[in-house]
């Protein structure tokens, strides 16, 4: 037998592996096997069965072995990766990892031990090889030396391992994670009810045993008939040895059960607690055409547009419901973290332990249990973010992706840089299943599509009703031109006149307030006041932020951290002046000028903890605090129905960034933002500080009209031919060296002018705008490719093959649908 297996690598073929006849019988398609690569081995999926050649070209080397029991993803997932790979233009073992829990697969790691006095024979010695070892035992690992700057090609430490100067140890790594497996107590007979376990205690003298005998009674009389082992000795306060001695006797047996992991705020459910409530028109309609569409068990996308508040959770959960009464699954995408638990519990509310969630803040463990639940169908939801959709749920009948705009979804490094809610399209168009793409304020791309045809539109065009009031209105907007502020003194530091009146006016009424903040940290510029020198990441080539809550300098692209400095390396002054600001600076603010409200801030420095998200948000839905100040995860999808003041700080951050998609960008967060305010009967009201005031997006955020704005962008997008009236890729080159990454890139644009038609434009190459990252120098180009040209992944491949395999070090990534360049 012989099969192709698609491998973790940055290839578009798959290759052919013969099945040695002790493997015959579990090799299938979709399981996963160690297989030998070159001078090591790694595990790869199997994709096909081939036809064995009777005369091969090459020798076809066996499988090692069989690393699952069970497949680890079926045909439909195949098929879905396959495509990805196709349109993102990577390899299709890239797209099956991205489908995988981290940790699952295996590969050989290398240790070299440099031999004591033979470095001197070492031809090509790069400088600071020697110290490197030296510090190190003369042990490195190849990341390790990656990772402190010193590129050696894996020929080169072949060649040196033949000269003798290196002993090389590769060793095939322990899976990462694997089921966890804990201890608990079964009763023997005749020692299982309590009259005998009574009778026994009697005759046991131990006082740790008869201890132990008593949490045992407890246990029977309480029906828990196989209580863990580590609760029970922790109960009677009793060590093994003395459980050992039941043991023996013959009183109790040991026993392994598997633990499945899950988050510590996801608890279980005795059952579903919530209700349907009485739609409201608008609502009824879309639902009924949502239930005929999941009815009909064929694809269709409808995009779902509803002003914020307006009921759209609603809308999913009983379309979800239909499609379980059909016996059909659902995957619902939510695009950050942090709305992640709020969803989690409307949905397990409704639909109980039905429910799984999936994202990366979970652990490594919690994912790969959760994973192995939904493959083998204990779960009929998946909630969870963009990876989600790639969760190996079967027979779907609903994909929802909510606030389907954000750019969340679109996955940046590593490949694929696939886009979730275009892969959510394209899963339920495989799986014949319905798809519902929602938002306050779509995608000009989605719209486009529903202008063509391709996507139906749904709308709700006013939010829910509140009983006794009718439905709630959206809240006033103003804008606060700051520039104005600060030449009439009206300001507050950072906090202008009508925001902070704002804040005290909710604050004596008991009502709750959100700010946002979109930038974390301190302050953004730590800068020496003589002559205006500015600290830059070592790594970076960017200037690095001040974070006050530790006492540090640190850099928001490669998190390196540091202490501030203390005199100007350029003229020696101590005195530094730390501008901007970030949430940090903002919530020391609100502290100062409104000593009695209790604050939270939610940021990345603030849930750096796995359950930071929930209990910030539970916390603040408890009424717990009275301002919450975040970056934009503050925007999106949270329902507080007492707050009815938001505000935002500095809505020109990102306004006129070198991007087609800025105005779109940052107008859906503001106007997402808003909506955070007046959700229930309180009313709610929205300001905006900004040194912009006549940007155009201000002037249609008072009004909430997003389709005026959007006909505007539309227009811009279409006399550019910038999507979605054409498609943009990226192509990104990295590299230790800025010379030689630009001569990558130069290579790569002779290539692409040959290669492509005159019909796709080339823009660039040229140096990213912060040009390095982690010591990696940065190029890029886009190419601009007219609406309905299908061709072009296919040259893309055709230009890599030609390029050939960049040296040492260096890398090239394409970006098929591209959301910002850095």
């Amino acid at each position: 037998m012989q099969v192709g297996i698609a491998l973790p690598l940055p290839v578009e073929s798959t290759y052919s592996y013969a099945v040695p006849d002790a493997w015959q019988d579990l090799v299938q398609i979709g399981s996963m096997v160690l297989v030998p690569v070159r001078d090591r081995r790694m595990s790869g999926v199997v994709t096909r069965f081939e036809k064995k050649a009777e005369d091969p070209p090459f020798r076809i080397r066996p499988i090692l072995e069989v690393l699952d029991a069970e497949p680890v993803m079926d045909q439909a997932l195949l098929d879905l990766t396959r495509w990805i790979a196709q349109y993102y233009v990577c390899g299709w073992g890239e797209a099956i990892r991205a489908a995988l829990p981290a940790g699952i697969q295996r590969r050989e790691f290398s240790r070299i031990h440099l031999v004591d006095e033979a470095a001197t024979l070492w031809d090509r010695l790069p400088d600071g090889l020697l110290a490197y070892f030296a510090r190190h035992d003369n042990t490195a690992t190849p990341r390790g030396l990656r990772m402190a700057g010193l590129r050696i090609s894996r020929r080169d430490l072949l060649k040196a391992q033949r000269q003798g100067i290196v002993r090389i140890e590769s060793k095939l790594e322990k899976p990462r994670v694997r089921p966890q497996f804990v201890k608990h107590v079964r009763f023997v007979p005749p020692f299982d009810t309590i009259a005998s376990l009574k009778d026994l205690k009697l005759q046991l003298r131990g006082v740790r045993q008869r201890a132990l005998l008593d949490v045992l009674i407890v246990c029977l009389a309480s029906q828990e008939t196989e209580p863990a082992l580590k609760d029970v000795l922790a109960r009677a306060q009793a060590t093994s040895s003395s459980f050992s001695t039941l043991v023996h006797r013959g009183m109790v047996s040991v026993i392994e059960k598997e633990r499945i992991r899950l988050p510590s705020w996801l608890t279980p459910l005795a059952a579903a607690s919530s209700k349907p409530p009485d739609y409201h028109p608008a609502q009824q309609a879309a639902l009924e055409t949502l239930k005929a569409a999941v009815e009909a068990q064929s694809y269709r996308t409808f995009l779902l547009h509803g002003v914020t508040g307006s009921g759209k959770t609603e809308v999913y959960m009983a379309a979800l419901q239909h499609a379980l009464k059909r016996n059909r699954t659902g995957i619902i995408l939510v695009p950050e973290i942090s709305l992640t638990p709020q969803t989690v519990d409307r949905f397990r509310g409704r639909f109980g332990d039905q429910v799984a969630i999936m994202h990366s803040r979970m652990s490594r463990g919690e994912r790969y249990d959760i994973w192995r639940q939904v493959r083998s169908g204990h779960y009929k939801i998946v909630v969870g973010t963009r990876s989600a959709i790639l969760a190996p749920l079967d027979n779907i009948g609903l994909i929802v992706v909510d606030e389907e705009h954000d750019m969340s979804y679109k996955q940046q490094n590593p490949a694929p840089r696939y886009h979730g809610r275009d892969v959510a399209v394209v899963r339920a168009k495989m799986a014949d299943a319905v798809c519902v793409l929602g938002s306050a304020t779509p995608a000009l791309e989605s719209l486009a599509n529903v202008q063509s045809g391709k996507y139906q539109l749904l709308s709700l065009p006013e939010r829910v009703p509140i009983p006794g009031y009718g439905a709630a209105p959206l809240p006033r907007v103003w804008v606060v031109d700051m520039s104005r502020e600060e030449y009439q003194g009206r300001r507050t530091a950072n906090l202008s006149a009508r925001l902070a009146d704002g804040i005290r006016t909710r604050l004596a009424n008991r009502e709750q307030v959100i700010l946002l903040q979109n930038r974390r940290g301190f302050a953004p510029v730590f800068q020496c006041r003589e002559c205006g020198f500015v600290p830059e990441c070592q790594d970076c080539s960017v200037s690095v932020t001040y974070h006050k809550a530790y006492g540090e300098l640190r850099c928001h692209y490669c998190g390196l951290a540091r202490l501030p400095i203390t005199r100007c390396p350029l003229c020696n002054s101590d005195q530094f002046r730390k501008l901007g600001a970030g949430t940090q600076r903002i919530e020391e603010e609100l502290a100062r000028n409104f000593p009695s409200a209790r604050i939270l801030r939610l940021d990345t420095d603030s849930t750096r903890q796995s359950r930071a998200h929930f209990d910030i948000l539970s916390a603040f839905g408890r009424g717990e605090a009275d301002l919450l100040i975040g970056t934009q995860m503050v925007a999106k999808g949270l329902d507080f129905s007492r707050v009815s003041l938001v505000g935002v700080v500095n809505s020109d951050i990102g306004l006129r960034l070198p991007d087609f998609r800025s105005e779109e960008r940052i107008f859906q967060l503001l106007m997402q933002v808003a909506g955070r305010a007046g959700r229930a009967e309180l009313g709610g009201e929205v300001i905006l500080q900004t040194r912009q005031p006549d940007h155009p997006a201000f002037d249609h955020l008072i009004r909430h009209d997003f389709d005026q704005f959007a006909a505007y962008l539309l227009k811009q997008r279409k006399a550019l031919s910038y999507p979605p009236y054409g498609r943009v890729v990226g192509v990104v080159f990295k590299g230790p060296n800025e010379e030689a990454t630009a001569e990558l890139a130069d290579k790569w644009l002779e290539i692409l002018k040959c290669t492509l038609p005159a019909s796709i434009q080339i823009l660039g190459p040229q140096a990213a705008s912060v040009v390095r990252v982690k010591n990696q120098y940065r190029y890029h180009m886009l190419l601009k490719s007219p609406q309905g040209f299908f061709q072009l992944q296919g040259l893309l491949r055709q230009a890599t093959r030609q390029a050939g395999q960049p040296a040492e070090g260096y890398q090239v990534f394409i970006d098929v649908d591209s959301y910002g360049l850095l």
